[in-house]
């Protein structure tokens, strides 16, 4: 189920937030894992830390605290928010805190070069129509997808999702993905840079896109969560492989908790416009009036395998990922 498109806001701010909603989709349901705790239906840890960012795509994180979704499964989870998936890393491999909320992007790429021994809790946002969108300003020149080509777009981080799905969405529009130049620009410069002419296009997730159109009369020349890239996953919960083998009772608690509130975001935007607040810079007001991505309430290996064969296409991995195997089995309650 879709949450709602809003209504047209005067939004303009940092965000940083390229979000994108997660409603339903197909699941793959394995048996649960089994461990000593399991036969008595323990859970060998009852609190834990996790890591979030300051964006849309969190919220089912903060739903499912502020609905008593963690403590019904016997869990206390304390979150803690940081700016980027790669600084918490470090931070996950050292033990400080037991999982994070990150892009997948980021997440395959230190698994592949060894550098954290992955393992998928659960499932956390995808891309939705509207939610993200390549802009250009109305005296510009670009009036379609093929006039891209040959022009400079920003993405937050090189080489990260934005880029990924662009490309697939590009050459389904028969347009060369070679042709474009990327420039890393930070959240709260991208308004400033493409009003300066330093980008020809901007790439903007919500609630950029609400605000370009509203303020600027921006056009809209492409949806890069349409065609190929249509419901593309960017970010989920992960641990390390050794903490769920330690902990899997835990680990199937805080991922039923996480699909009961993205279950209940389907058809209660309200409880995300109610959190957005307590963990980044948009407004409730704002809240109601942007596209929200989709958020996961079940676990597909088949949809996000794709993240990692366009990696591989890409040349961003060193080797093929059976995804899969890394994925925690979906469990009922």
């Amino acid at each position: 189920m879709r949450l709602g498109r809003p209504s047209r806001a005067a939004v303009i701010g940092l965000v940083l937030a390229l979000g994108i909603t997660a409603c339903s989709g197909d699941s793959t349901t394995t048996s649960a894992p089994t461990s000593t705790a399991a036969a008595n239906g323990g859970l060998e840890k009852t609190e834990i830390k996790v890591v979030g960012l300051p964006a849309i795509d969190t919220a089912a994180l903060y739903v499912a605290i502020d609905q008593k979704l963690f403590e019904k499964e016997g869990l206390k989870v304390t979150p803690q928010i940081v700016q980027s998936s790669p600084e918490a890393i470090p931070m996950l491999l050292n033990g400080e805190i037991d999982a994070m909320f990150g892009n997948y992007v980021s997440m395959f790429q230190a698994h592949d070069q060894g550098a954290l021994k992955l393992r998928i809790l659960a499932e956390g946002s995808r891309a939705a129509p509207d939610s993200l969108s390549v802009m250009a300003l109305p005296d510009s020149p670009i009036r379609s997808a093929k006039d891209l080509e040959g022009k400079t777009i920003n993405v937050n981080v090189l080489h990260n999702f934005q880029e990924l799905a662009l490309t697939q969405v590009l050459k389904a529009n028969n347009v060369d993905p070679k042709k474009i130049k990327y420039v890393q620009v930070t959240f709260q410069n991208i308004m400033p840079a493409w009003q300066k002419g330093q980008i020809d296009a901007a790439y903007l997730g919500e609630p950029m896109v609400t605000a370009a159109t509203s303020q600027m009369g921006a056009r809209k020349i492409l949806d890069p969560a349409s065609g190929p890239a249509a419901e593309f996953p960017i970010s989920g919960y992960v641990s390390t492989q050794e903490w769920y083998e330690k902990n899997p009772n835990t680990a199937a608690a805080f991922q039923r908790a996480l699909h009961a509130a993205a279950k209940m975001m389907e058809s209660n935007r309200e409880l995300v416009v109610d959190v957005l607040p307590n963990f980044t810079q948009i407004e409730k007001a704002t809240a109601a009036t942007v596209t929200f991505p989709y958020f996961s309430s079940s676990d597909n290996p088949v949809r996000l395998q794709r993240v990692a064969d366009w990696m591989v296409e890409a040349g961003w991995l060193g080797k093929d990922i059976d995804v899969a195997s890394l994925m925690s089995p979906t469990t009922s309650g």
